[in-house]
């Protein structure tokens, strides 16, 4: 079974790199087929693979270093790609990878993080609060997004199955493209974390990890702390919206830390009282990996932590997205104990090795409902 592996961006490791990792982990000998890749990543994770970045990218030092800036020939780029003589084409997509062009033969099954998030649920939150786009630019994107919502629906049809990230995307799936989709969790390293520092106790801090962008809004939880000097908030973190977000610390009880490394993202995670968690996320793999380490999480009611949080066995919710909702969660989980261990197995199934059964599975039965060859 030839099989050939779509992705939006192979430049960073996050999320949806994960993902895409997991599943050419299932498919050694698969090709992957990207707009931008760096080197990095490919030598760490995909040595196994023979990796095909859109020529019009690839040999570009300013398109590779301004790859933002190119929305509007994203949709035209990834139908670029050949995939004829593919017998399977698996797309991971949060962006365009799920619209490449296939024969009516082959089976496209397509991994959905997110339908364009700044084209549908986040439009207007993207062209409001995007702090790194002028007047002009944010005029055009208005027509920019248009035709990306389009383009959007009409490629739905070229998938065969989708599977979603989480329930969150699976009702987004069904209710911009009007299509089912089966709900397979992102792998999240359980096992691995089983006994890393498993027997530290609280400290008297809170922490939040991630990108320090506008929608993970951050600005909501150093609000709620700048009314709180008592209580201690670890950021840990880069991004465009760095220094706008330092301006509205007020006392010395918020610490930025910058980028951190696994090692001591790990270690700060496991020993905080409690992960923060304020975005509206598609799913969110921070806080489950927090909870896989025995840390509680409080996180916004909306989104993807509908599928990971349990009120008073592994967290708690805060239902607006207002310093005050937050305060009177924080307030009501320190009136609360919560055993490590009962917090991280809830969440033992979600580690690799369920996702990978899980995708196989899946993969496996519509490769056969298909006639196709799966040696």
């Amino acid at each position: 079974m030839k099989t050939a592996i779509v992705t939006d961006f192979l430049n960073q490791y996050g999320g949806a790199e994960i993902v895409t990792h997991q599943i050419a982990s299932l498919f050694p000998g698969a090709d992957i087929y990207t707009m931008i890749a760096e080197e990095e990543i490919l030598s760490t994770y995909f040595t196994n693979h023979k990796v095909f970045e859109h020529p019009k990218l690839k040999d570009s030092r300013w398109k590779r270093k301004h790859y933002r800036k190119l929305l509007p020939l994203y949709p035209t780029y990834i139908e670029d790609f050949d995939l004829t003589g593919y017998d399977l084409v698996i797309s991971s997509s949060y962006l365009w990878a799920k619209g490449v062009l296939c024969r009516p033969d082959t089976l496209h099954i397509s991994y959905v993080h997110t339908p364009i998030r700044q084209a549908w649920v986040k439009y207007h939150e993207y062209l409001r609060n995007e702090n790194d786009i002028g007047r002009v630019t944010r005029l055009i994107l208005r027509y920019v997004m248009n035709y990306l919502r389009i383009w959007d629906v009409s490629t739905s049809n070229r998938v065969d199955y989708f599977i979603a990230n989480s329930t969150t995307v699976q009702r987004r799936i069904e209710s911009i493209y009007r299509r089912e989709a089966r709900v397979i969790h992102p792998p999240i390293k359980v096992d691995r974390y089983k006994n890393k520092y498993k027997d530290c106790g609280d400290e008297d801090y809170y922490i939040t990890v991630g990108r320090l962008v506008p929608y993970k809004r951050v600005d909501l939880l150093i609000e709620a702390f700048n009314q709180t000097p008592n209580r201690k908030l670890l950021i840990a973190g880069a991004g465009n919206d760095s220094e706008r977000l330092k301006g509205l610390a007020e006392s010395d009880n918020i610490t930025f830390l910058g980028f951190v490394d696994e090692e001591t993202k790990t270690e700060l995670t496991a020993k905080a009282r409690a992960f923060l968690f304020a975005a509206e996320e598609d799913f969110g793999m921070s806080p489950v990996e927090a909870m896989a380490l025995g840390t509680p999480v409080i996180g916004f009611s909306k989104g993807g932590t509908r599928d990971y949080i349990r009120e008073q066995i592994n967290g708690r919710f805060f239902d607006e997205q207002t310093p005050g909702s937050l305060r009177r969660a924080i307030d009501a989980f320190e009136q609360q104990a919560f055993d490590r261990e009962t917090v991280r197995q809830s969440v033992t199934h979600f580690d690799e090795k369920h996702f990978r059964r899980q995708i196989k599975t899946f993969i496996d039965e519509k490769a056969d409902e298909h006639g196709i060859d799966r040696k």
